[in-house]
């Protein structure tokens, strides 16, 4: 019996319908992942271009691409073919299911752009993006597949900013520990040195290791470039293992002889030779850790192995035929969403742009006028370009009757663009203990009236393990001349203000800081003291 005409032509157009609908599918699906990427490396991208700690971030994305290449061109023919499965059904979840995580979209971009030290939110999408990707090698051709990818995409991760709970402990840590190596090594061979926590007191001035000089450099850049080198040479897994762990015993090392050489510097030639010499030194110690990492590496090669992968008789768009294509879920609700939850936070930070009048100059302003009450220090040089400030001022409150301390105080200012997102990061809990202080009870607030004005502080108390000297910091901070609500009942944090969930144009507004110090010992001086002196050298005019 004939086929009916209108039959035959119905089945056709359901037939293009369907490749027409699976290659929508697959092109969405490629779409999110490369998003993803994207979005990933603009949340690694303020570290990488402005943190030297991170610096070699840079180098890590087209390393992963050619270690992709390479390992996919490693795959036999026999291989891709048994990854083909083209009856694979797709995954079974409903669209509108994979639409609503995309709505986290609007408070995470929020954190990209205003909270970019958020440990919680650079590697919430940067593990996104390695799920996902690492999903796609499972979905499109199972374990061959997904163990090809999984060392490239996981490399990755080493340009990913450590989360502080893990950063700052190693930063002071190596901080601590190569200072009191370096000043037990400075004693053996006859150099009188004083240590208070991370800073060298010697006869002609002071080596501090600040956190940008703890080592912690050397050790993320030689674990990065030992996995590299295993990888490009091909290292057994074993091999691989004893390469990073001899890089990691290299940094410390390096780092531990540029410290070295910049306290005996500083012994023969001084204050002025050590500062001129601090860069060079430290290059010298960067690429002498590389250039053994590599001599290691070299050492551990294979003699056989291939270091370039062998150019592949299958065609590429063959190899791509045989993977599972139907077994994608569909993503377009999901990609839908994104991009309206995108558009509708960079929306609001338009109206914020047209609102906001952002501050250019700080609200306080030091009286200075008087040297015998208040002596002006200038910022150690190292210090001043860490903290990358606009303006600021450093003086101390000299005491003049017996109900009076001296006071260290400095007030500093950001003003609105990249650098103002880095100024939560110096806060007394994580620089004061480079210098020997350690924090001790809860931090909790005060006020301090100013010409009329009443403005927020944080009171924090330190001490030594080494003396009786005990310390008490006001530390405040404001934005656009509003106080900044801080959190500091949880430790470890890159920044412990408190977050919101909606854009507020924080990253558009300028940041200042004013900090008051003075010692003690026995009973801490009630907070009167600063309320006192304080007045008397700075105005406020907000």
């Amino acid at each position: 019996m004939d086929e009916n005409p209108g039959d035959i032509g119905q089945g056709r157009d359901s037939e293009k319908q369907r490749q027409m609908e699976g290659s929508a599918v697959r092109w969405t699906f490629f779409g999110v992942v490369a998003a993803s990427w994207i979005w990933a490396m603009l949340a690694c991208r303020r570290f990488w271009e402005r943190d030297p700690d991170y610096a070699y971030g840079w180098s890590v994305p087209p390393l992963v691409a050619f270690f992709l290449w390479r390992r996919l061109s490693d795959l036999s023919p026999a291989a891709w073919a048994h990854m083909n499965a083209r009856s694979a059904p797709r995954i079974s979840v409903q669209p509108w299911l994979l639409a609503l995580p995309a709505l986290a979209i609007l408070p995470m971009e929020v954190y990209r752009i205003e909270y970019v030290q958020s440990g919680f939110f650079v590697w919430s999408v940067n593990l996104w993006a390695v799920g996902l990707t690492l999903a796609a090698g499972w979905w499109l051709g199972g374990r061959i597949l997904l163990g090809t990818l999984l060392f490239p995409v996981l490399f990755y991760l080493t340009a990913v900013p450590w989360p502080a709970i893990l950063a700052i402990p190693v930063k002071q840590g190596l901080m601590t520990e190569i200072a009191q190596v370096v000043a037990e090594i400075l004693l053996w061979i006859g150099i009188p040195v004083t240590l208070h926590g991370a800073q060298l007191h010697m006869a002609n001035g002071v080596v501090g290791i600040v956190e940008a000089c703890s080592g912690i450099r050397s050790l993320q850049t030689a674990i990065m470039v030992s996995l590299a080198i295993g990888e490009l040479q091909l290292l057994s897994v074993g091999r691989r293992a004893g390469l990073l762990g001899a890089s990691v015993l290299l940094a410390l090392a390096t780092n531990l002889g540029r410290t070295l050489t910049l306290c005996w510097i500083m012994e023969r030639h001084g204050d002025k030779a050590m500062h001129e010499a601090h860069d060079p030194v430290g290059n010298v110690a960067m690429y002498s850790l590389l250039a053994l990492i590599y001599a290691i590496g070299r050492f551990l090669t294979r003699p056989d192995a291939e270091m370039i992968a062998p150019v592949s008789t299958v065609p590429w768009a063959r190899r791509l035929e045989s993977l599972r294509w139907g077994a994608l879920p569909d993503f377009r609700p999901f990609l839908t969403v994104g991009l309206l939850m995108v558009a509708t936070v960079h929306t609001w930070y338009f109206a914020l742009r047209v609102k906001y009048k952002p501050q250019v100059v700080g609200i306080f302003t030091p009286k200075l006028m008087d040297p015998e009450s208040a002596v002006k220090r200038e910022f150690d040089e190292g210090v001043w370009r860490l903290l990358a400030a606009d303006s600021g001022v450093q003086f101390d409150i000299v005491p003049r009757g017996p109900d009076e301390r001296r006071i260290s105080v400095y007030q500093l200012f950001w003003k609105p663009g990249p650098r103002v997102q880095d100024a939560l990061g110096h806060r007394p809990d994580t620089c004061m203990p480079g210098a020997g202080w350690i924090p001790r009870g809860d931090v909790r607030k005060t006020q301090i009236r100013f010409n009329g004005h009443l403005m927020d502080f944080y009171v924090f108390t330190f001490d030594r393990e080494d003396s009786k000297t005990r310390a008490l910091q006001l530390w405040g901070i404001w934005r656009n001349g509003r106080p900044v609500e801080m959190d500091y009942s949880r430790i470890l944090r890159n920044s412990p203000e408190v977050f919101g969930l909606f854009p507020s144009g924080r990253h558009l507004m300028g940041v200042e800081v004013v900090s008051a110090f003075t010692t003690f010992e026995g009973e801490a001086p009630g907070l009167e003291l600063f309320e006192r002196a304080l007045p008397k050298h700075l105005d406020v005019n907000p």
